[in-house]
């Protein structure tokens, strides 16, 4: 029947390969932005008749990279049986969760 939905299955939230396609991913991040916006900014230094965009243009695209890398990989996948932390993002303690009418 049409319209109905099946649930779809969990994905993690970054593809966990083997270390050596991490580490090949993560390199070729790096490279790329370096060479991505190193090469605008050679093309903005041709154009303007500058000497400047092209380190500026290799750094941002180092940047870049590394937000990117840290966005997708940086998070280490949880251990196996380890206790789940009751803090909360502030660093505080959570106060106890108690059912209604009870203290």
């Amino acid at each position: 029947m049409r319209g109905d939905t099946r649930p779809r299955p969990a994905r993690p939230s970054a593809p966990r390969g083997s270390g050596a396609e991490t580490g090949y991913a993560v390199i070729g991040t790096m490279i790329s932005g370096m060479a991505v916006w190193g090469g605008a900014g050679w093309l903005l230094d041709r154009w303007l008749d500058t000497r400047v965009f092209v380190p500026v243009g290799i750094i941002l695209g180092m940047a870049a990279a590394i937000y990117l890398v840290v966005a997708r990989y940086g998070g280490l996948p949880p251990t196996p049986g380890a206790p789940e932390k009751s803090d909360t993002p502030g660093g505080r303690r959570s106060r106890p969760r108690t059912q209604k009418g009870q203290r």
